[in-house]
């Protein structure tokens, strides 16, 4: 049979393969210990019992954990499913709900949306596959 490609032409450089990037080590100990930490302190124990408890990790870690919590608790995330529901509707739904007290009224005034207007609006990808 008769081949179709080009001979291979050679070639006079080197090529030096380089060793790839080392693995990121994670330390497992750490990581439950920082674990157990955040778990007490969303439970809401003291700066104190968390220290005594878990002792591997250093104070400055414990007031780093202790901020994280601290900053979370303020300002929680919002999930929402990008493609399932956009902004707008949900800051629609977020204005119009009554509160408690207030069953069927209407609020007096349009509310600022918490978030910003997001211009761009879900769309439906579709890909067309040969085989």
């Amino acid at each position: 049979m008769i081949e179709d490609s080009d001979p291979q032409e050679e070639t006079t450089e080197e090529v030096t393969v380089l060793p790839a990037r080392l693995w990121p080590v994670y330390n497992v100990d750490r990581a439950r210990a920082e674990l157990i930490a955040i778990e007490m302190l969303t439970r809401g124990a003291s700066y104190l019992r968390v220290r005594h408890a878990v002792p591997n990790l250093s104070p400055k870690n414990v007031r780093r954990l202790q901020a994280l919590v601290a900053e979370e608790a303020k300002n929680p995330a919002n999930p929402r499913i990008v493609c399932r529901t956009p902004a707008r509707v949900q800051a629609i739904r977020a204005r119009t709900r009554a509160l408690p007290g207030q069953a069927g009224a209407k609020p007096s005034s349009p509310a600022q949306p918490s978030e910003p207007e997001e211009s761009a609006e879900p769309v439906q990808m579709t890909f067309s596959l040969d085989c």
